[in-house]
């Protein structure tokens, strides 16, 4: 990488130990018939997740960063240098794009790219648990009479990485999609976290089956549940842990208390249940709002700290900052694409973006796309489009 992108970022370099990106964009299966192809589908894709990397917040401002592309750039891409690109014709490309196939490679790429960092760990040590959050997003803006898109994601408690996405059949809801969303990891060594929705007894089932664990929100979906947990002996328990912050003009206090739980608990798996005090005082307005919080968990007393359990449950809402960036940074719910795909492959192109930008240390997304739209030369060389 350029010396302009190491004085912002250190480089990363488990990326030559894997394809580029843009080589695992061109082996995407092409909707389009091979007459009239004029621009190849794999540096088509890599100069629209450039485009997204500098901050193109719509169709119409990703055709426009690629037709402003270097001419010599596009020659040896295998692009027209002398065509112009229309915003429909990349609209019907990517409402053609089949999506499931879009995010098993993408989300396998950044899997293998997060997975690389990782330390090795001693002989007969312990592998570290992974934390992956699942919860889903509907994109606003692709509404239509017959509903709006909505994605199911699973996303690394650590690096804010999508490693799988699935889009909600209409008429449908996230549940039936948890399964298939797991499926094809590999859940060893890992902690499923999700909120209420989530805590269904075949979703517990399925993840200690494939051999990890679940950290589960449990509420008033799960009444038998929820009213067992309320009555363990929480006055007795000790405060397992707490933690006090200031931030944003707003302080922070959370207490957990951790009870092992007593046999017969009406959750399969269920080990220990989790009460979480969340108190927040607002500086400006001197409002203070306290919430407590149940969880159950099939982590056994022992397998982590107390401290990592509190992380597990916090690292849960991770998830939450990632739609926030694309809402906010990007303008997803903004966006009025609306057709077959294209919703769906615009929002894996911002997750992508988010995924590198985090895996390569940055903290500020907007930060990044302002380095990327100024500095473009570093993401060719992060996307492994220059020679």
């Amino acid at each position: 990488m350029t010396n302009a992108h190491l004085e912002h970022v250190p480089a990363l370099d488990p990326l030559s130990d894997l394809p580029a990106l843009a080589e695992v964009l061109d082996a995407l299966p092409d909707p389009r018939s091979r007459r009239g192809r004029r621009y190849r589908l794999g540096p088509l894709l890599a100069l629209s997740l450039l485009a997204v990397l500098g901050g193109a917040t719509s169709l119409v401002k990703i055709t426009r960063f690629i037709t402003g592309c270097d001419l010599d750039l596009r020659a040896r891409l295998g692009l027209p240098a002398t065509a112009r690109l229309a915003t429909s014709t990349l609209g019907r490309l990517l409402a053609r794009l089949d999506g499931d196939t879009f995010d098993t490679a993408t989300c396998t790429y950044l899997a293998k790219l997060a997975a690389c960092p990782s330390p090795p760990t001693s002989t007969g040590a312990r592998a570290p648990l992974l934390g992956l959050a699942v919860d889903g997003k509907t994109l606003r803006g692709s509404r239509t009479g017959s509903g709006a898109a909505h994605l199911l994601a699973a996303v690394r408690h650590d690096t804010q990485t999508v490693v799988a996405q699935r889009q909600i059949e209409a008429k449908s809801n996230e549940i039936p999609a948890f399964t298939p969303l797991l499926s094809t990891l590999d859940l060893s060594n890992t902690v499923i976290t999700a909120d209420a929705l989530h805590t269904q007894h075949d979703h517990a089932r399925q993840i200690v089956a494939a051999g990890g664990h679940y950290l589960f929100i449990v509420k008033g979906n799960q009444p038998t549940l929820l009213r067992r947990l309320k009555a363990l002996p929480w006055r007795e328990a000790i405060l397992n842990d707490r933690t006090d912050e200031r931030r944003h003009g707003r302080r922070g206090i959370r207490r957990m208390k951790i009870c092992t739980a007593r046999p017969g608990l009406p959750f399969p798996h269920a080990i220990q249940a989790l009460q979480v005090k969340r108190r927040r005082t607002d500086h400006r307005t001197g409002k203070t709002t306290i919430v407590t919080i149940y969880a159950v968990t099939s982590l056994p007393p022992g397998k982590v700290t107390h401290t990592q359990l509190a992380l597990l449950v916090r690292g849960h809402w991770g998830i939450e900052a990632l739609h926030h960036i694309r809402d906010v940074t990007y303008r997803e719910d903004a966006c009025k694409v609306r057709t077959g795909a294209a919703p769906r492959i615009l929002a894996s192109l911002r997750n992508l973006a988010i995924g590198l930008a985090r895996l390569i240390g940055w903290t500020n997304i907007a930060a990044a796309t302002d380095h990327y739209r100024s500095h473009p030369i570093d993401g060719l060389q992060l996307l492994g489009l220059t020679t």
